[in-house]
């Protein structure tokens, strides 16, 4: 088998299909305590089962699967070979890596369920899956969530507990709003968000939202628009 806990540092191989690379833990094994929802910016959270994942393929080129934290949310398969074969566990991605040498950085559950009682780097390997009803993974219904500090002039809004990565995010106006649409923008304030448009901040009659997913997954709600000036609002689908 070879060197399973003590792996030199290696530089991912990062595809669309099958990743390989260091699998790590930033959580240390045995424990099970939530994700605080790192850099993809959730807030305290109840999921259990998480990890961080690359910025750079190689050090300080941006080229990671992290991409800005569009991949947060998505759920990974991620296999290591230890001292008793190959071990698999689930993720969600909450998180970046500070480590330029990282593959995928796991918290303490599913640190466990890969190296049991012995944290340490290992070789392995990840895909992105769409996210199972697996304790851990989720802590609540998919749904939007408005950024702290959002207002009738600005508002940030994000998804949480997703079926897989999002693709994009698509607001359809109605009444006065009927024939604009807008695809928002991922936003420049923080990773992990949607700027929406300020023109239906204070629109009562009511917006469609519709969200695509990596997986192909779609969901739509129609809401009034003042909905997403209210700070730390979540809206259900």
């Amino acid at each position: 088998m070879g060197i399973c806990d003590a792996s030199p540092p290696s530089t991912p191989l990062l595809t669309d299909t099958v990743s390989w690379g260091d699998v790590t833990t930033y959580g240390g094994v045995g424990n099970a305590t939530p994700s605080d929802g790192g850099a993809c910016n959730y807030g305290i959270t109840g999921i259990s089962r998480y990890a961080a994942i690359q910025v750079n393929q190689l050090p300080g080129d941006l080229r990671g699967q992290w991409n800005g934290g569009r991949i947060c949310g998505q759920c990974v398969q991620v296999e290591a070979r230890t001292v008793g074969g190959w071990k698999s566990t689930i993720v969600r991605i909450v998180d970046k890596c500070p480590d330029d040498h990282c593959g995928i950085d796991l918290g303490g559950l599913p640190a466990t369920d890969l190296m049991a009682v012995q944290a340490g780097r290992y070789s392995g390997r990840w895909k992105f899956v769409p996210c199972p009803a697996l304790d851990g993974i989720s802590d609540g219904p998919i749904s939007l969530h408005v950024k702290t500090g959002s207002n009738t002039w600005w508002s940030l809004v994000q998804i949480r507990n997703p079926p897989a990565a999002v693709d994009s995010m698509i607001v359809t106006g109605r009444g006065a709003w009927a024939d604009s649409t807008w695809v928002l923008p991922w936003a420049t304030e923080a990773e992990n968000f949607f700027k929406f448009p300020a023109g239906v901040l204070t629109d009562s009659v009511g917006v469609s939202v519709a969200v695509r997913f990596r997986d192909g997954t779609r969901l739509e709600v129609v809401v009034p628009g003042w909905i997403f000036s209210r700070s730390d609002t979540t809206i259900g689908f």
